[in-house]
């Protein structure tokens, strides 16, 4: 008899089969992926436990969540530090815990459909569609590392702040517009972690932003993008045809 599973963790499945190639959604392999995914709920703040044994396949069915390093032993600062944010579609790479010292932290109530990296691409290997779409989200999680690389390495506070507020947009889908409102999971100081910042940093770019008639912000979350050209050039990008490149 097959399992009976939560209505959250059909929901997470259901997201899952969704994403993948139309013509796979409900073919053989999408059901052995799902027999094989473990369904995680996580709570605002809570990592998602260590396997010392697999490297695994995170999807991101709901909610978002930071993937952080451990401070190395003997380091200065006890501070994690933000390698990434992630948000429902994405698939991630979390490798077993002897072997890394990376943790996936939700920022809000997460759903998560949880693989066997080994398993998952046992399976996969016969259908060259499911590869590639696995190797696409790879591709652009990796695109993100480097854009963050260029940002730290060559960038002011205000272009990096500016960068990250436009990647937002590109996440939630608002670059075609002129204008995009977000809401933003993670705090001051995780966006300081990611950016290379400290907190005090990121709040002057932000009240700067503001002054300068770029963005509004309500309380910590909701942030407006009024003239994204304008914060786009800031960030030292061009935008066209509803897209954004770095210049």
């Amino acid at each position: 008899m097959a399992k009976r599973l939560s209505p959250t963790a059909d929901n997470g499945i259901a997201k899952f089969r969704a994403s993948l190639p139309d013509d796979l959604a409900h073919s053989a392999i999408a059901d052995e992926l799902c027999a094989i995914s473990q369904h995680k709920r996580l709570m605002k703040s809570e990592a998602l436990v260590c396997d010392p044994q697999t490297d695994r396949l995170v999807y991101i069915a709901a909610g978002a969540a930071k993937l952080v390093a451990q401070p190395s032993a003997g380091s200065e600062s006890n501070a994690m530090q933000v390698l990434a944010f992630h948000f429902p579609g994405d698939m991630i790479s979390v490798l077993r815990e002897r072997d890394s010292d990376f943790r996936l932290i939700a920022l809000d109530p997460c759903e998560l459909l949880v693989f066997s990296t080994d398993r998952f691409l046992d399976i996969a290997q016969g259908e060259p569609a499911i590869l590639r779409w696995v190797l696409t989200r790879s591709l652009q999680a990796l695109h993100r590392s480097r854009t963050r690389m260029m940002q730290m390495g060559h960038k002011s506070a205000r272009q990096r702040v500016a960068d990250f507020l436009i990647s937002m947009a590109e996440h939630g889908g608002g670059l075609a517009g002129k204008s995009c409102r977000l809401i933003l999971p993670m705090s001051r100081r995780d966006i300081g972690d990611s950016l290379g910042l400290t907190i005090e940093t990121v709040s002057r770019q932000f009240t700067e932003l503001r002054e300068a008639g770029l963005i509004k912000t309500q309380g910590r979350s909701l942030v407006q993008l009024l003239d994204m050209p304008a914060l786009a050039q800031a960030a030292g990008q061009h935008r066209c045809a509803g897209t954004v490149q770095h210049i």
